[in-house]
């Protein structure tokens, strides 16, 4: 039977999740709510084992500056109960669907994870997140349905919620399930688009802790944490978070706090993360540490990535130094080769929007952008033993590599990838890195 002190089911087990919902239950917990996790594990690896040997319980490090005065503090995370690891304990994870006790589901399966799939039969194990979510649900909509269901995806994609439950009734009618299913999915079923934001580099080997050698969990975070959750006021009964310490709000429209998140944090992060590698510049500290790499990305936010967005202006400024503030963080060592995971994905979500509306808007790209984007290609190009992506991206640059000369890889890399059309922002900015 299904553990019977869950509420919460957590797919995903990395430092973010653990971090940032760990941390905001485990606050609800000790005000005297009783809310529990059970992490679910997509991935290859052993980490739930590894988290069931010290109980599931681990420590939080938060530690940085928030209004100008210094945070460093521990706080033990004993909120998560239980784990699973899939496609291993399918049985195990159906059995949650006709428990009465469960009532949320959060996610974080990166922009990576939450795409479409065609799935096979019905009866076979999908292989693809949304698929599981379906099967899921048929389960629950049979054992359970006067069951309230509350979906909150944190992937960093717009309208993460609705693209999860256009997914989910997309399989539904691949599979041939039943209407009066797709009926319940959308009128019982709670989607909600929400936006995270928190740096949380993972663990601080940098730092000198004796908890270090205890707990091999022990992850890191900036005192910032922002969850934005998309929805009417109605769904506030369902979102117990909107109490936590951190900054939980629930708005009618959140797509203003989104598209600044992701265009002048996530974009900042994945611009500086292949000229960092490139150049072997291994942390966000170290690569804004120079003058002249801060001065680049001071000019990179206000102009080329602020005038893409038709958003206050003064509150993307204000923004934008606190993003900056953030990446300075003198506790904080944030590798740009974990920031580099699934960085294809990152560049299509995060930096062609940007390119393509200031291109709109002005009739030529951004050239610091551009530079940057181009690095991050040109890193692939030249240690595609280094790729952290998906195997067929892995597969691909590893081929093209081979083939041609890099200037004529890199444009191929850029068609095939971006398919975009490019002007003198490519020509300049490769001339500059070839220089370096």
């Amino acid at each position: 039977m299904a553990n019977p002190e869950i509420q919460i089911l957590q797919f995903g087990t990395g430092n973010f999740l653990r971090a940032y919902i760990g941390s905001m239950v485990q606050d609800l917990n000790e005000s005297g709510k009783q809310l529990n996790i059970c992490l679910i594990q997509s991935t290859s690896g052993n980490t739930i084992a590894k988290l069931a040997a010290q109980n599931y319980e681990y420590h939080l490090l938060v530690a940085g500056y928030k209004d100008g005065h210094k945070i460093e503090s521990i706080q033990k995370i004993n909120c998560v109960k239980d784990g699973l690891s899939l496609p291993l304990e399918q049985k195990k994870f159906f059995e949650f669907a006709h428990s009465p006790h469960l009532k949320w589901i959060i996610s974080n399966v990166t922009e990576a994870g939450m795409v479409w799939k065609e799935e096979g039969p019905f009866e076979k194990f999908a292989e693809s997140f949304a698929g599981r979510m379906t099967q899921w649900l048929y389960r629950r909509f049979l054992l359970k349905p006067e069951a309230d269901t509350v979906i909150l995806p944190c992937e960093l994609l717009p309208q993460n919620g609705e693209l999860l439950k256009g997914f989910v009734l997309g399989h539904s009618k691949n599979w041939n399930l039943p209407k009066e299913f797709n009926s319940w999915i959308k009128g019982k079923v709670i989607f909600l688009n929400s936006l995270v934001d928190r740096i949380v580099p993972g663990f601080p080997s940098h730092l000198d802790l004796p908890l270090k050698e205890k707990d091999p969990f022990l992850v890191q975070a900036e005192p910032y944490a922002l969850w934005a959750i998309e929805g009417p006021a109605s769904v506030r009964v369902h979102l117990p978070f909107l109490e936590s310490n951190s900054e939980v709000i629930l708005e009618e429209d959140i797509s203003g706090y989104s598209l600044r998140k992701v265009r002048i944090l996530n974009a900042s992060h994945t611009a500086m993360t292949g000229h960092g590698q490139l150049l072997n510049i291994k942390t966000v500290g170290d690569w804004i540490e120079s003058p002249e790499r801060e001065s680049f990305l001071l000019e990179m936010i206000a102009k080329e990535i602020i005038p893409s967005l038709n958003l206050n202006s003064d509150d993307l400024k204000k923004y934008g130094k606190e993003v900056i503030d953030r990446f300075k963080n003198p506790f904080v060592s944030h590798k740009l080769s974990d920031i580099s995971l699934n960085s294809i994905s990152k560049a299509k979500s995060r930096i062609i929007p940007i390119l393509l509306d200031y291109q709109a808007s002005f009739g030529y790209y951004p050239q610091k952008l551009s530079y940057c984007l181009i690095s991050l290609l040109l890193f692939y190009l030249r240690n595609p033993d280094k790729i952290r992506d998906s195997n067929d991206i892995v597969l691909w640059f590893q081929n093209v590599s081979k083939n041609q000369t890099e200037l004529d890889n890199l444009k191929l890399s850029l068609l095939h990838w971006l398919q975009l059309n490019w002007d003198a922002a490519f020509d300049l900015a490769y001339t500059k890195l070839t220089e370096e």
